[in-house]
């Protein structure tokens, strides 16, 4: 995800002096790679400790680690004109223009999340996985097709996976098992009040906590142990946002299952177990 894009899809969090140097950095991405905080600063009319706080507030170690990111992309910057990023499907559009279009966002958020998605953070996940007994699985909307897909996933390897968003039946089992369950939270906002409540109420009974939501500060990350974070994608005026936001997610289960497998190898013949059984079944009964 370019260092741009990446600003541009938190600017709504961003304060009216992080605004304007975003604005400064939108106009002259060029020059901003060779100015100290103190020139940003003085160029934006703000303080240079916001200029610091604003790199690591957009995801970044510190403004060094921004501007060489920022330096490294203005080589490769193409005409302003092409359409590079996310294309919404406008009313009556041909069926070969709706293909490309949806093709083309697809990749875009491929990419975008493949470069967010950090190693040390997956690591982290899959050890969580694997230490845990139990794992409770929660997600509303289109973010449960995702809690699905992971309870799928899981459930073939032998791991015990319970997809549960009813408070009645998730916090009892909580309850009992505590020290060896695992709460996982997905939500593509990181803001849905059911799930950050249910967040709240997990993290204080000890049960350790692995979220998944876009890219930036919200509090479901804040809640959780291991915090993991897709693609931001724009909001689209026909709701494509919301299918770019479903590959992002399923992406990053993706990459989370096999980085799990190539740790969990005992596990990972449990796949083929599971598929010869079905086999078995289909043989004899269809």
């Amino acid at each position: 995800m370019s260092v741009l894009s990446r600003i541009e899809s938190m600017k709504n969090e961003l304060s009216l002096s992080e605004k304007k140097l975003f604005a400064f950095m939108e106009a002259n991405p060029e020059k901003v790679p060779s100015m100290t905080a103190s020139q940003l600063a003085e160029a934006t009319g703000i303080s240079a400790p916001t200029v610091v706080r604003f790199a690591k507030k957009t995801g970044f170690t510190s403004l060094t680690d921004l501007k060489i990111q920022l330096s490294a992309e203005s080589g490769l910057r193409q005409n302003a004109n092409e359409n590079l990023g996310y294309a919404d499907v406008e009313l009556n559009e041909p069926f070969h223009a709706i293909t490309s279009k949806l093709s083309h966002n697809a990749q875009v958020t491929m990419n975008e999340t493949a470069q967010l998605l950090e190693e040390q953070l997956m690591l982290a996940a899959a050890e969580l996985i694997a230490t845990r007994e139990r794992i409770f699985v929660c997600g509303i909307g289109a973010s449960s097709l995702i809690a699905q897909d992971i309870q799928q996933k899981w459930t073939r390897l032998g791991k015990i996976v319970v997809f549960e968003n009813d408070y009645n039946l998730l916090l009892p089992q909580l309850v009992k098992n505590e020290k060896k369950s695992l709460l996982w939270v997905i939500s593509n906002s990181g803001h849905t009040p059911e799930m950050v409540h249910l967040a709240e109420i997990v993290k204080n009974l000890g049960v350790p906590i692995l979220s998944l939501t876009r890219f930036g500060s919200n509090p479901l990350t804040k809640l959780a142990d291991v915090p993991l974070q897709v693609s931001r994608s724009k909001e689209a005026n026909q709701r494509s946002a919301a299918t770019n936001s479903i590959i992002a997610h399923l992406l990053a289960v993706d990459v989370l299952f096999y980085v799990f497998l190539s740790k969990n190898e005992k596990l990972a013949r449990n796949i083929y177990a599971s598929r010869q059984a079905i086999a078995d079944f289909r043989e004899k009964y269809l």
